[in-house]
């Protein structure tokens, strides 16, 4: 009967160690490629949807103003414009003067936003947490190390005058929960709850948001993960401004 050596075993193992090395490597490598060529498929997708979807009765349901080429709608304290016939997101501080919207996570959300919002549609008043709505996808997208709740709360930690004054800007309620808190539009109509703690010796500083019980007659649970992308990159552009 043949026997394997311990060294040839040993050999073996650290082979296998190895290749499991390269192969994680190759694997992390690729993840935000892969990410950003997933981004760049949802974002045709989310396009095309748009510019096949009824225009009119979009504008109809959301109140939003029009002309012949654009559809018009704020985003947080930015607005927004959309090209009827192509579907191009430009985006402008005074109403006037308007540049191209690079950002994907800005357009899913608006898109999605847009196109799957319920004529019957209607708020809560009550805010839970993702899991909340019964969406447990992703979660470490939010709450993992490197997710958006740390990301966040070191962009805030030490700075909360900064941050009362971003929040002022998008006419946020100022709330009692957290160290700072507050409920303000990123859509006209729907409203998001910003808590902000402060870190210490055992805990990291974070973030944390909640939604009224009824998001999911606004926006895809799924587009929630784009929608704080978006909002914590509008919250650090003011945040650099100041």
């Amino acid at each position: 009967m043949f026997r394997v050596s311990s060294t040839l075993k040993y050999y073996y193992k650290k082979c296998c160690i190895r290749i499991r090395k390269v192969i994680m490597y190759i694997l992390e490598y690729s993840k935000g490629e892969a990410m950003e060529i997933k981004r760049d498929n949802y974002f045709e997708n989310a396009k095309s949807f748009f510019l096949g979807a009824d225009q009119e009765e979009l504008i109809s349901k959301l109140g939003l103003r029009v002309d012949g080429d654009y559809i018009y709608l704020r985003v947080m304290d930015v607005q927004y414009r959309i090209s009827r016939k192509y579907g191009d997101l430009q985006r402008s501080q005074d109403g006037v003067n308007y540049t191209d919207e690079k950002s994907h996570d800005a357009a899913l959300s608006i898109f999605d936003y847009l196109t799957w919002s319920k004529n019957d549609r209607k708020l809560s008043g009550e805010f839970v947490s993702l899991k909340g709505l019964g969406f447990n996808s992703h979660t470490y997208l939010f709450e993992g190390s490197g997710g958006i709740y740390e990301r966040g709360g070191a962009i805030f930690s030490g700075q909360s005058e900064k941050l009362i004054k971003i929040l002022n800007r998008f006419d946020g309620k100022r709330m009692n929960s957290a160290d700072i808190s507050s409920i303000f539009e990123v859509f006209d109509g729907f409203p998001i709850y910003f808590q902000f703690w402060e870190g210490d010796d055992e805990y990291k500083p974070r973030i944390f948001f909640l939604w009224d019980a009824n998001s999911a007659q606004y926006i895809h649970l799924e587009t929630t993960f784009y929608l704080l992308n978006m909002v914590l990159h509008r919250m650090t552009e003011l945040f650099e401004e100041e």
